[in-house]
């Protein structure tokens, strides 16, 4: 994957732009990113999704109506320890970075506009709760981590949602929405002129907009709890069931978050792959029928994977899951010669992935000021994980999985 040149800045204030030079793109693609998610310390539970939304409420109105103004798509979103704002078009460059800084740069919390969007919220939660497999996570994430922000949904709870107010939503944007937190990015075709004209716009916008000096960001935390395995009862007829694997030393092996987590993801989808021979056994024995679901995610508050799927014998496949995890493999078995042949062609599968949506300009601006943010070098995990020889990447996963721990759910019908 040929690398794109990034142009970076840093500001005074400490606020950080990039521009991602895209040659021959018609798309613009600009965001802000803020390192500060819906994990991280705030005292009423889901309170940055509910900043995120409220963000767009303006004394004349929803600011999107401005972007669509001027033929501009915007959005954002919150996950567990960044949201991010962002917009695409393919004129009026300005005015789309002027509004955006506007977006997150000029609050207006009122009484009434936050009495407004809680109903909102509460539909989006609930239509999460619809879902059968939403219990079975919610009950591994509460395991795992407790009432701690992570072991909630990023939306919160039905009674946190309720516990917003303009008082305590003013807080948590004081707190981090602040120069030090936020980053902007800009990916397309721009000229040397126009690279350095955005930069002055952004110079200037942040000195406008984005005041105060934010907390320093909390040292990783490590949860101590006795994890669990539960039967839930089903909704209808669902078989659900989920593993979670918490991690302890996710870091200390690679020293790269990002590199970790891409290996663990191929090891986990080595292992359970619905074209192994350990899926193909459940297969015959009729406990799975379709692939399982897997996700591997790293966070200040905890690093974890899940695993999801539906078998009318699910305490039956949790076991099995957690054998073919915690087990060693023996060497020349047919699971051993799979995962090694697999490992191969996964890797080449996560190259390939990641060259084809180098393509995709909203990817590839998220990817990098993700990467950014995190302090991790996309350039070099790339060039780690080519150079890896399978027993190198075993040997890797060996220590990582060593002190992890594991729970599970499942619905059961009464």
């Amino acid at each position: 994957m040929m690398t794109p040149k990034i142009i970076k800045k840093e500001y005074q204030s400490g606020f950080k732009a990039e521009i991602i030079l895209k040659p021959h793109f018609y798309q613009r693609f600009f965001g802000i990113i803020v390192d500060f998610g819906s994990s991280d310390p705030q005292k009423v539970a889901g309170s940055a999704h509910f900043l995120e939304h409220k963000l767009f409420a303006k004394k004349d109105g929803d600011l999107s109506t401005q972007f669509e103004d001027i033929g501009a798509d915007v959005n954002a979103f919150t996950s567990f320890n960044e949201t991010m704002f962002y917009c695409s078009g393919i004129e009026h460059t300005p005015k789309m970075i002027d509004l955006l800084f506007e977006l997150v740069g000029q609050p207006y919390f009122t009484k009434e506009n936050i009495a407004q969007e809680a109903p909102i919220i509460e539909q989006e939660l609930a239509m999460y709760q619809d879902d059968p497999t939403w219990s079975v996570n919610n009950a591994i994430m509460h395991d795992m981590f407790g009432d701690s922000n992570l072991g909630i949904e990023v939306v919160g709870t039905k009674e946190s949602i309720n516990q917003v107010t303009v008082k305590n939503l003013t807080q948590v944007y004081e707190a981090n929405y602040v120069p030090e937190k936020m980053q902007f990015v800009a990916c397309g075709d721009f000229s040397d002129n126009q690279v350095q004209t955005i930069l002055r716009q952004v110079g200037k916008l942040q000195q406008k907009y984005l005041h105060g000096k934010g907390k320093s960001i909390a040292e990783k935390q490590v949860s101590s709890r006795m994890l669990h395995d539960q039967v839930l009862p089903a909704r209808g007829n669902s078989n659900s069931f989920g593993l979670g694997i918490r991690f302890k030393n996710f870091k200390k092996v690679l020293l790269s978050f990002d590199l970790t987590q891409i290996l663990l993801e191929i090891m986990l989808e080595s292992k359970l792959s619905a074209m192994g021979p350990w899926f193909e056994e459940m297969r015959k024995k009729q406990l799975l029928m379709d692939s399982l679901q897997i996700s591997v995610n790293y966070t200040r508050q905890g690093d974890f994977a899940t695993i999801f799927g539906v078998s009318p014998q699910a305490q039956e496949v949790i076991a099995e899951i957690k054998r073919v995890l915690t087990e060693p493999i023996k060497k020349n078995s047919a699971e051993y010669r799979f995962i090694r042949q697999n490992f191969i062609l996964q890797k080449k599968e996560w190259l390939a992935r990641t060259a084809r949506t180098s393509n995709d300009l909203s990817y590839l601006a998220i990817e990098l000021i993700e990467e950014n943010l995190d302090h991790e070098n996309l350039t070099q995990n790339i060039a780690k994980l080519q150079a890896m020889n399978f027993d190198q990447f075993y040997d890797y996963c060996q220590k990582i999985m060593k002190d992890s721990e594991l729970c599970s759910a499942y619905l059961e019908n009464k």
